[in-house]
């Protein structure tokens, strides 16, 4: 008996993966408005914080920064070299490091990460992207596609340069490693921490059966983000 259900297990999981792998599913979700997708409300504040911003502009990168938040969205930037290289367009700026560092240290993001990291079918999704031949081939024909190079031209404007060295020369762009100095950041992280909920993710991950029915009624045990 106990081999019968071992064997519907291994079954299911590689049937699971096979539909990985053919692609099936689209982006993160992204247009059926995904309960547990990250809000960005704090990122948003963030990029408010830095000189010369608006919402628009946090809108305009918000797109490749969802690769950071979902191992799913960041598999499919990974596998297409075009949307990789706008992710380092977007990152290679000081008000995008302001912001990730920043979000990184905060309990929400670590919440989001948990959720992610140990949700089997969207882990399985990711992984799909990686054993898929055609992301090997678009990297192998990369060097010949125009998109490939139209992010490296930031590098030929002064303003890339002016930008970064005005940061480097502004203490707020080190104030998330300040913070650290401050003994009021510490009590939310180790409440997080001491938190049986924010580990809840983990013991998830040893209900096999609960990663095998349909994920309307499989239940949302975490808090949804707030962030």
């Amino acid at each position: 008996m106990i081999t019968g259900r071992l064997t519907t297990v291994v079954a299911a999981t590689l049937l699971s993966l096979g539909l990985a792998i053919g692609g099936s599913v689209s982006l993160a979700n992204e247009g059926q408005g995904d309960a547990s997708e990250h809000k960005f409300e704090l990122a948003r504040q963030y990029y408010g914080e830095c000189a010369a911003t608006d919402s628009s502009q946090f809108d305009a990168i918000k797109p490749q920064l969802k690769a950071f938040t979902d191992m799913e969205v960041m598999a499919e930037t990974m596998a297409d070299p075009a949307k990789f290289m706008q992710l380092m367009t977007v990152v290679n700026d000081p008000r995008t490091i302001h912001v990730m560092t920043k979000c990184a240290t905060e309990p929400v993001m670590w919440d989001t990460w948990m959720s992610g990291m140990t949700d089997f079918n969207k882990m399985s999704r990711a992984m799909g992207h990686f054993m898929n031949p055609n992301m090997y081939m678009s990297w192998m024909m990369a060097p010949m596609n125009p998109a490939m190079y139209q992010p490296m031209m930031q590098m030929a404007d002064p303003a890339y340069y002016t930008r970064w060295m005005n940061a480097m020369a502004n203490p707020a762009f080190y104030q998330p490693v300040m913070s650290l100095a401050d003994p009021n950041w510490y009590t939310p992280r180790i409440n997080w921490m001491m938190n049986p909920e924010s580990m809840q993710p983990m013991f998830n991950m040893m209900n096999v059966g609960g990663y095998l029915v349909p994920i309307s009624t499989a239940g949302d045990s975490t808090p949804e983000p707030a962030n």
